[in-house]
C-alpha cells in the first residue's frame, strides 16, 4: 500500500478492506504493523489518523 500518496479518506478505506473492521480499529491495525519504527513516517501517519478518527468519535459524542 502506497500510504504516502493516499488522502486520509482513501486510507481509511483501504485500512478497512485490509483488516474489514470499523474505521478506527482499522486505522489502528495498520499503525501497529507499522510501529517497527515509531518514529517512522508511516507510523506517525497512521497513528495520527488514528487520532483524528478518536477524537471525531469523542467530539461528536458529546455533542449530543
Amino acid at each position: 500500500m502506497a500510504w504516502e500518496v493516499l488522502t486520509d479518506e482513501e486510507a481509511i478505506e483501504a485500512a478497512i478492506e485490509k483488516h474489514g473492521k470499523d474505521p478506527t480499529t482499522s486505522v489502528a491495525y495498520c499503525a501497529f504493523e507499522a510501529a517497527g519504527s515509531r518514529d517512522g513516517p508511516e507510523y506517525r501517519f497512521w497513528f495520527d489518523l488514528f487520532l483524528k478518527l478518536v477524537k471525531q468519535a469523542h467530539v461528536g459524542w458529546a455533542r449530543y
